[in-house]
């Protein structure tokens, strides 16, 4: 297993496009109590405690940056090192919530940046309301029509380790990485087209699981899927769409396990994805 300064790294904000993106702010706003602010050029920033993500203009649908925080400086640059060893091309830091940073376009041209947050966004303290529920944002899920490439960019260039494949034959369908602790920061499925699949906000508990689909009720937002739990990362979990028709997952009890744990195999089927029932079958 190829040893790179990219562990630890945490998920800390994604950014999400539409063709409509007030509509998007007003539902993350609301659904996932969070504050909004306009940033400038028509990107806004919304947070919560320990949750945040950049709504722009852009494709209905659109998901096409992933912000990892790293440790520190020394660990900064030495992942920057590490990647223009491997003949990645680096890009500026285009995100206005890192103050330093680089960035890299994966084989689907998606751009995931790495760096340190800048102090004047600091993370806000828990609200009233829905901003109060627990939920920080923990992992963010990928569609690809090429899930070799992926593999060899972010496992075998960056450094991210596998926790879960899910097979088909001799296949690899699904896949599910790691960058801490915690069983998947990034996942990617096999798919007809790529794209953005989902992303996940961590609670503590199954009773938050139950306070924020009582939040959804009041807010008339049906459960799309869930409640259940997935095979890969035994999380319980339910998802909600946005009115894009983009997927946001809430999760609790998700695995956690050391960076020398060894992948496990599971089999194609409704079982792999969700243990109590039905499944979202992407390919």
């Amino acid at each position: 297993m190829q040893t790179t300064p990219l562990w630890p790294a945490r998920l800390d904000h994604i950014r999400r496009d539409s063709d409509a993106p007030d509509r998007l702010v007003a539902f993350y706003r609301d659904a996932f109590g969070m504050a909004a602010r306009e940033l400038g050029g028509g990107l806004w920033l919304l947070d919560g405690f320990n949750r945040r993500l950049l709504v722009g203009p852009g494709e209905k649908g659109g998901q096409n940056l992933s912000a990892f925080r790293l440790s520190d400086k020394a660990q900064l640059e030495a992942l920057r090192a590490h990647c223009t060893a491997q003949g990645l091309k680096l890009l500026a830091n285009p995100t206005p919530l890192f103050a330093d940073g680089f960035a890299l376009a994966d084989p689907d041209g998606r751009i995931l940046a790495f760096g340190l947050p800048d102090a004047k966004f600091p993370v806000p303290p828990p609200g009233p309301g829905a901003q109060a529920l627990p939920g920080r944002l923990q992992h963010v899920v990928y569609a690809t029509t090429d899930l070799a490439r992926l593999i060899d960019f972010y496992v075998g260039k960056l450094g991210f380790r596998t926790s879960d494949d899910v097979m088909q034959g001799n296949q690899v369908t699904a896949t599910f990485w790691r960058s801490d602790a915690e069983h998947h920061s990034l996942a990617a499925f096999r798919a007809p087209k790529a794209g953005g699949d989902h992303h996940a906000y961590e609670t503590t508990g199954w009773g938050d699981i139950k306070l924020w689909a009582d939040h959804m009720a009041s807010l008339h937002i049906k459960l799309w899927w869930g409640p259940g739990r997935h095979g890969p990362g035994n999380n319980l979990f339910f998802m909600v769409e946005d009115p894009d028709g983009y997927k946001v997952e809430i999760s609790a009890e998700l695995e956690t396990m050391g960076p020398e744990f060894e992948a496990r195999r599971w089999e194609h089927g409704e079982r792999a994805l969700n243990l109590w029932g039905g499944a979202w079958m992407r390919s």
